[in-house]
């Protein structure tokens, strides 16, 4: 026969796997495919070999750098053109807020052999449209995105 004395420690594994669940489904949310994913509307491209994600703590627009390896960085350009309307810039018309969250990242940009910057973009309402900026080093394509605040 069932004892009452089970009843709470039945309670407690059913909270467990409660918890278990959203962590899990949190872990899955935060990873690099997902969050590509929800901050441009599309799926990575295939021309993407491999891609890592650094998300900045500090920042006033809530920052994500992905660090894409590709063998064919043009296709990726056009694919950007198409779902940030990115737009080849100056290092001179780099934005200000770009400056003040890495000083290491803006290096690299510096050195970049090109520089693409969304046409419009509102880092208060990301729906407006967001701000994304591409450059690259020697081995690798970065392209930096405002996430939601």
């Amino acid at each position: 026969m069932f004892k009452l004395k089970f009843i709470p420690l039945a309670i407690l594994v059913i909270l467990l796997l409660i918890l278990i669940f959203f962590q899990s489904w949190t872990f899955y949310l935060g990873t690099t495919d997902v969050t590509f994913e929800r901050l441009l509307g599309t799926k990575p491209y295939q021309e993407i070999k491999e891609m890592s994600l650094r998300r900045y703590k500090k920042g006033v627009f809530s920052p994500h750098l992905f660090t894409i390896s590709s063998d064919n960085e043009h296709m990726i350009i056009e694919h950007l053109s198409k779902d940030c309307a990115i737009q080849r810039i100056p290092i001179e018309k780099l934005p200000v807020e770009v400056r003040e969250t890495d000083k290491e990242m803006v290096e690299v940009i510096e050195k970049s052999p090109y520089l693409y910057l969304s046409k419009s973009y509102n880092l208060q309402d990301p729906k407006a449209g967001r701000m994304c900026l591409l450059f690259r080093d020697t081995k690798k394509i970065y392209l930096f995105i405002n996430g939601n605040l």
